[in-house]
């Protein structure tokens, strides 16, 4: 696999960072047998993909998240979009054209990455968000984005995938008037309307604020874990890689593993939760549990924080690579960040309050010691 190639598949994988898609942009515009050597590549990907799978739904965030960038990239978008649009009109999985929600746990966690908040409708419309904190509330009638209505049949079949891109969060209000708060870099598919049963699924990480129910239990399940409550305050994070962890605010959870009940486990508030990757269990106490969530306020607080973790935070919420200097990495930070910024205009902030400077190369910020 030559390095052009890897780069597609980390595109159609939704793994590819802001350069690695200029370079695969670069290469589309500048050589002519790109699609004759890209065409291999992508017949495998569909392929391992299933016939389950819409390669309408990749071509849409491919071309949406072109379409948003600076202006100086649009001559390259319409090389780009011809080159990839070929690939996708020879091949057999093209009939359905409009996207679908996704059937197995799977496919929640490689859904494609968009730049800007989107949510995919029952009738397989996306909808794009221009907001840092995308707005959404189930009506009785469909659903509310940003104080624009979309009439979808309000049914427990009808689900709707919630996507939250680094930078950015969600604010869901659910149809029995429970809410959740979603950080960046996370997905929730839910019904338009509960049935018999509450329940949807998550990657990421989510802050629940669930409406008491006796007859209907809340569940969310992220991965293997589930989590079940009557009503109640909770936050919910993992995926794939890292560590799942249920941290309970108020009220009363049950977190359970798998099918197993030998590792179902009731919380008190203050209370939380992990698993790790080699299905360890831990349950430790957390007394500033309310510090675990400021994020859902819009704000990063630090409290004597280390700039090592204050910037380690900004890399996980903002997706990006900053590398501290030695020189700076225990300095102390007190005080709160917006998260309404941009990773650059944070950098900057802090460079006005402590003696750092910062620059990018090669897709990767170096934050040290500043000469003035």
């Amino acid at each position: 696999m030559n390095h052009e190639t890897e780069l597609f598949r980390r595109y159609l994988d939704g793994k590819a960072g802001p350069e690695e898609k200029r370079l695969l942009l670069d290469y589309l515009k500048n050589h002519e047998g790109a699609r004759e050597e890209l065409l291999p590549a992508y017949t495998r990907w569909a392929d391992e993909m299933g016939n389950n799978f819409n390669p309408y739904t990749s071509l849409d965030n491919v071309l949406g998240r072109l379409s948003r960038r600076r202006t100086m990239w649009v001559p390259v978008l319409a090389v780009a979009a011809a080159a990839i649009a070929a690939l996708f009109i020879i091949n057999p999985f093209h009939r359905n054209q409009g996207a679908s929600i996704p059937n197995a746990e799977a496919e929640l966690y490689t859904w494609p990455e968009s730049e800007k908040p989107e949510v995919l409708l029952a009738d397989g419309q996306v909808v794009c968000s221009e907001s840092i904190e995308m707005q959404i509330s189930c009506t009785g009638s469909g659903i509310r984005i940003d104080g624009q209505d979309y009439a979808i049949p309000s049914t427990s079949k009808a689900q709707c995938l919630v996507t939250v891109p680094y930078g950015h969060r969600a604010f869901v209000q659910f149809a029995d008037g429970s809410v959740v708060h979603m950080n960046s870099h996370s997905r929730i598919l839910f019904p338009l309307s509960f049935g018999k049963e509450r329940s949807l699924r998550m990657t990421g990480e989510a802050l629940f604020d669930v409406s008491r129910d006796e007859k209907r239990p809340f569940t969310v399940e992220t991965g293997n874990v589930c989590v079940r409550v009557l009503g109640t305050r909770f936050l919910v994070s993992g995926n794939r890689e890292e560590t799942h962890r249920v941290a309970l605010v108020s009220g009363s959870v049950n977190v359970s593993v798998g099918d197993s009940n030998d590792q179902s486990v009731t919380l008190v508030p203050n209370q939380m939760y992990t698993l790790d990757s080699n299905g360890k269990i831990n349950i430790e106490d957390v007394p500033d549990i309310h510090g675990l969530y400021d994020w859902a306020d819009g704000v990063y607080r630090a409290d004597g924080t280390s700039m090592q973790e204050l910037l380690a935070f900004l890399s996980r919420y903002y997706g990006e690579s900053i590398e501290c200097g030695p020189s700076i990495a225990e300095i102390a930070c007190t005080g709160t960040l917006n998260l309404r910024a941009t990773v650059s205009e944070m950098l900057s902030d802090l460079a006005m309050i402590f003696p750092i400077t910062s620059h990018r190369q090669n897709g990767v910020w170096f934050v040290s010691i500043s000469s003035k």
